[in-house]
């Protein structure tokens, strides 16, 4: 069957069935995983395995997170074939400071994050519903949802995210990232080059991202239930009332 929406395809399957001790016929919705290569200035910068949507923003968050552009503004060129899964892009030489990311402490309202993971997981995530097989991550700014992505790879998720509000020119260190799967140290340190100063993750962190979200000053939260959540690190963030 043709791919639907460039997110996933129906293959057929063989199906066990072990009560019936039986092979079935059977069809099954499958991800669709592409791999990208990437050329910054005329020259092979590296491949990415990814979903094969929203290429713009994960290109831009990659490169963001490799340190190669501080904004956006120093994206001469971005052009995505979409057809052969190949992005040429030309940057600017300067070499521009990045924008301060000092900021007031913030407070975000406990019952509103936990409704906005509910969306996340039970409205926004059909691809994931259909073939449990994508992670997906939105950005929050205490009230509305601003940005919804989604990837076969959790890190996928973050960078389209970061790209996205570097395209957008648009700060993370006053919002939330809820994202449906676990944040491990790698993704810390991540959301740290994001600016992020609160991550919602649905499954449980190990002891090394609590550690390193202790030293960075980053707020997590995780074990997200549809009625509760657990807060690991610098709780101050959350209230009840705000």
């Amino acid at each position: 069957m043709k791919a639907q929406e460039n997110k996933f395809v129906n293959y057929s399957v063989i199906r066990y069935d072990s009560k019936l001790n039986v092979f079935e016929a059977d069809n099954k919705f499958t991800s669709i995983e592409c791999a990208v290569k990437i050329y910054l200035n005329d020259e092979f910068l590296t491949a990415v395995y990814c979903s094969p949507n929203d290429l713009e923003d994960l290109i831009v968050g990659i490169l963001a997170q490799r340190d190669l552009i501080n904004n956006f503004d120093e994206v001469l060129k971005l052009d995505v074939d979409k057809e052969n899964f190949i992005v040429n892009v030309t940057t600017s030489k300067s070499s521009s400071v990045k924008t301060n990311r000092q900021v007031e402490d913030i407070h975000f309202n406990a019952k509103l994050i936990l409704s906005c993971a509910d969306k996340l997981l039970s409205e926004l995530s059909k691809t994931h519903e259909i073939t449990n097989g994508v992670h997906s991550g939105v950005i929050f700014d205490g009230q509305n949802i601003l940005a919804f992505r989604e990837d076969v790879g959790r890190h996928n998720v973050f960078d389209k995210l970061y790209g996205w509000s570097l395209r957008n020119n648009i700060s993370l260190v006053d919002k939330v990232l809820i994202f449906s799967g676990r944040c491990s140290s790698e993704m810390m340190t991540k959301l740290d080059r994001m600016g992020i100063r609160v991550v919602a993750a649905k499954s449980v962190p190990t002891t090394l991202s609590i550690n390193i979200a202790k030293k960075l000053g980053v707020t997590l939260i995780a074990r997200m239930a549809p009625n509760s959540f657990c807060i690991y690190t610098n709780p101050q963030r959350i209230l009840i009332n705000t």
